[in-house]
């Protein structure tokens, strides 16, 4: 388990308690133009080709699948893609010339449109993966004042130094745009950067009933000293409402030593948009470590209290992977402490993880404790296969996607 399972577990145990989220999202069943709207949903359309697109200053190159040649028009900061995938309307794709925050970026490209609109409803939620690569989507239904209704469905796809994001406004369509975005998504080159060569990079779903909400994507390399550096990023799209969702965006980079023993981590996350973390964990030359940054709102700037040597989080995979497949051949228990500034910035919290004696699918299931929550998992030999939180009458499940680790 990383440090983003549990501020994420935390977080969300924080918003479900509020109930809101208790009420599933539906599509709406209005009477009139009910058999016409449910008609417009079913349509589908052709893809017919294949074609590059790029842009003059050579900033990116892809090949798309539409039904005619994009077109491509350069605004600051950001291309935009004109994509043919229906006969009315074209998608409209933006390469961004910088990463951005998944779901607070699909938020807002969904919501300011339709900010005017007499009603709204979230129709669909989704996270999945396009090979190797995450994607966040939305479909949201609006009805204007003159109750005409409609869809704007968008999908954001993170890359290390840029994103891709898709719009596409009308009812229907939404394999027809997901295949279009995937396409974009596996076929996209950046110009002028150079791709990290990961050691562990593995991508994890979040699941909120029957509704996939967002993903964490862990990446582990060793840096030219021979320490190993770690991201971890995470989106996540939570219903509040049958028209609003929360949005969390969440990026961690550590460097710990060979040993495991933690050197820095910059750890930042976002609700809504806004920033409430914006932490830095520093060791000081006596070996312990000071925190600066600042903290829903408030400075901080403090020694960290640590109950044991803090350990970064490869070494929490390691080590995980190491007491569920030892050679002995029986899973053992594990207790770590994990720096989760979103728990407490201040101080390093206890994470247990218990094997019960049950298997599910051949693997051994552990309990796991932190923070006051429990959840269970299983493990195998390249680390978190899956994780459930029980919150009352809610299951909160983490899944993975997709993983590669070299030798």
């Amino acid at each position: 388990m990383r440090h983003s399972h549990i501020s994420v577990t935390l977080l969300l145990a924080a918003i479900l308690a509020g109930c809101a989220t208790s009420k599933p999202v539906n599509t709406p069943q209005a009477s009139t133009g009910q058999a016409a709207l449910q008609q417009a949903l079913a349509r589908e359309s052709t893809l017919s080709g294949s074609y590059a697109v790029a842009d003059e200053d050579h900033f990116f190159l892809a090949n798309v699948s539409s039904s005619a040649r994009p077109t491509v028009t350069a605004h600051e900061g950001v291309y935009q893609v004109t994509v043919p995938i229906a006969a009315e309307i074209p998608a409209e794709c933006f390469v961004y010339h910088e990463s951005l925050d998944a779901a607070a970026t699909l938020n807002m490209l969904i919501n300011e449109p339709l900010s005017s609109m007499a009603k709204t409803q979230i129709l669909t939620i989704d996270a999945g993966t396009f090979g190797h690569r995450p994607y966040l989507s939305q479909e949201k239904l609006y009805i204007t004042d003159q109750q005409v209704a409609g869809v704007l469905k968008g999908i954001v796809v993170p890359f290390e130094t840029s994103m891709l994001a898709c719009l596409h406004d009308s009812a229907g369509y939404s394999e027809t745009f997901r295949r279009m975005a995937a396409s974009f998504a596996d076929e996209l080159v950046l110009h002028g950067t150079t791709p990290e060569t990961w050691a562990h990079e593995e991508v994890l779903l979040w699941k909120l009933r029957d509704m996939h909400i967002g993903f964490t994507i862990n990446r582990s390399a060793p840096d030219e000293d021979g320490d190993i550096k770690s991201t971890v990023e995470t989106a996540l799209m939570i219903p509040r409402s049958s028209s609003e969702a929360i949005t969390h965006d969440e990026y961690n980079i550590t460097y710990e030593q060979p040993d495991g023993a933690l050197i820095n981590g910059r750890y930042a996350e976002a609700e809504n948009g806004a920033i409430n973390v914006n932490i830095s964990l520093d060791r000081t030359a006596q070996g312990d470590y000071q925190v600066e940054g600042v903290f829903q709102g408030k400075e901080i700037s403090a020694p960290l209290q640590a109950t044991s040597g803090v350990v970064g989080p490869y070494h929490q995979y390691q080590e995980m992977i190491r007491a569920a497949n030892p050679a002995s051949g029986q899973p053992q228990a594990l207790t770590l402490d994990a720096y989760v500034p979103s728990a407490n910035p201040l101080q390093t919290i206890a994470m247990d993880m218990n094997p019960t004696g049950a298997h599910i699918g051949g693997l051994p299931e552990y309990e796991l404790l932190f923070a006051g929550l429990k959840a269970s998992g299983v493990v195998d030999d390249r680390g978190q296969k899956s994780m459930t939180v029980k919150m009352g009458s809610l299951e909160l499940h983490l899944s993975r996607a997709y993983i590669n680790s070299l030798p």
